[in-house]
């Protein structure tokens, strides 16, 4: 029942009941249930009437504002409602991923100047590589004098530079003919000393020692732990002698007569020229290091050049004609050693190349070379020394004799060949070899190949060991590759340097390098 129909309509038009009407449509939440009484309150004493609300009279055309329609909000569809507090609002990325775009933008500021940087600093380091390598190949830098001198002039025996810096590091001519007072033979290795008469003599067994063994191996550029035995001296004929050392020096007291003991000294001063090889270059074929460990690679500015064999830890045998004009600075050659395959990285340093004093180059006698090395190489299964033949040392026309290299594998081939080859050949007299060629072939020279062609050395195998089985079962080099006419031919067989002859150069420079 209503009781004041003015009131009623109040407020069914009141803007209370307009906010209340909108926030019921905000409110999702179920209605709330108004008790009667609410509904329709009774007046009391402190119950105050509503104020009526004066209402214009309607115009004509115009409805009353209680018979108005409702109009509706200007500004777009109606607020949904948003979500529960602690809920992300659909389609609003989580906070960490602001981040994101912050960070791509940093890497891209930061690249630009990065890689700038670094295409600058290549560029530079480019510009650098191609200024030495120019400079290398044409110019030797004089430090002290601070100027640069064409590279023809560097090693050509005139001082060019300050304090003769550019003649310092060259190929050194020497000569040591007849310096060495110990000497070894071919068979049984049996040590023969000089004395002050200028005659050899065995050294008996009585009272030889190690120190006297470490002594005699000096003496001929041997610095490793020798070994030596006892052999009889029936079947010698010769000066007998003692030895005695003083201050590491050898002293020989000669005696009348035979050994006390019966018996002379056979000294080996280092294990070398092991016989790998199973029954089992030109006409050759591909071997492995392990067959031939004292074969090695010299190397000219990184590039192979010729062979060579290790005699010590420190010193290696090649030839002579493999340092030409142009090609005698010791810093730029290097050894390799210890792979069958033709490798570029763990090349040794060259400390010093001597010669002999009497080679004259282009030409072939005395073509034979030692290389001493910066440090000493490390001795395994494909790096041993090679045996030196003894002063007696004697081979027969015919002996087999297998020589190694990396050189070319064709006559004129263009490049060498990338795995170690050998040869098996055999020892051509020194009166058939000259019948070809013109009588060049000296006594310090021999000669090895097959007549009929098609097994021998080329180029690059210079410098490289002609080797044979000794008579002590032990592999020992006879000879250095040094020139031949052209590779395989007919008639044209290979030419050796004779080691033998040159025993005391050798070891006389061993003894002084060592």
């Amino acid at each position: 029942m209503v009781d004041n129909p003015a009131e009623e309509e109040v407020s069914s038009v009141s803007p209370l009941n307009t906010a209340g009407a909108n926030g019921a449509r905000r409110n999702i939440g179920p209605p709330t249930r108004v008790p009667q009484s609410a509904a329709n309150p009774t007046r009391t004493a402190n119950t105050r009437n509503p104020r009526p609300i004066r209402v214009p009279p309607a115009s004509a055309g115009v409805p009353a504002a209680g018979n108005r329609p409702p109009v509706p909000r200007p500004g777009g569809p109606p607020r949904n409602p948003g979500p529960v507090r602690g809920t992300p609002r659909p389609g609003v990325r989580p906070p960490h991923v602001h981040y994101k775009p912050a960070k791509v933008s940093l890497l891209r500021r930061l690249c630009v100047p990065i890689t700038t940087v670094v295409l600058v600093l290549a560029s530079l380091v480019v510009i650098g590589i191609l200024i030495k390598v120019v400079m290398d190949n044409y110019y030797y830098f004089c430090i002290k004098s601070f100027k640069f001198i064409p590279l023809d002039k560097w090693c050509d025996g005139q001082a060019d530079c300050a304090g003769n810096e550019d003649e310092l590091r060259c190929v050194q001519r020497v000569d040591f003919s007849n310096t060495t007072i110990v000497r070894l033979s071919d068979s049984g290795s049996i040590l023969q000393i000089l004395t002050s008469s200028r005659t050899w003599s065995y050294i008996c067994s009585d009272g030889f020692n190690a120190a006297s063994a470490k002594a005699a191996c000096a003496e001929i550029g041997y610095s490793s732990k020798p070994t030596f035995s006892s052999v009889s001296a029936a079947s010698l004929n010769g000066q007998f002698s003692n030895v005695q050392i003083t201050d590491s020096e050898i002293q020989v007291v000669p005696i009348s007569g035979t050994c006390a003991s019966g018996s002379v000294i056979s000294l080996s001063c280092i294990d070398c020229g092991s016989n790998h090889k199973k029954e089992r270059i030109i006409g050759g074929q591909e071997t492995s290091i392990e067959n031939s460990p004292w074969q090695v690679s010299l190397q000219y500015m990184g590039q192979h050049s010729c062979g060579g064999s290790i005699l010590t830890p420190r010193f290696i045998l090649s030839a002579a004609h493999c340092f030409q004009k142009g090609q005698q600075q010791v810093d730029r050659w290097r050894v390799e050693s210890g792979h069958s395959r033709l490798t570029y990285t763990f090349a040794s340093q060259v400390d010093k190349i001597f010669i002999p004093t009497s080679y004259i180059l282009d030409q072939k006698p005395n073509d034979i070379a030692i290389l001493k090395l910066k440090s000493d190489l490390s001795f395994s299964a494909g790096v041993e020394p090679i045996c030196l033949p003894g002063f007696d040392s004697n081979l027969q026309p015919g002996a087999s004799l297998t020589v190694t290299g990396w050189g070319h594998t064709v006559e004129g081939g263009g490049a060498v060949a990338s795995t170690l080859q050998e040869v098996i050949i055999s020892l051509i007299p020194n009166a058939v070899c000259n019948q070809e060629y013109f009588g060049q072939i000296t006594e310090n020279m021999m000669c090895a190949g097959q007549l009929s062609g098609g097994k021998d050395t080329c180029q690059g195998d210079s410098g490289g060991p002609l080797v044979s089985l000794g008579p002590n079962s032990r592999i020992q080099q006879n000879g250095v590759v040094s020139w031949g006419d052209g590779c395989g031919r007919k008639n044209k067989v290979g030419v050796y340097t004779k080691v033998v002859p040159y025993l005391q150069w050798v070891t006389s420079i061993m003894k002084v390098e060592l």
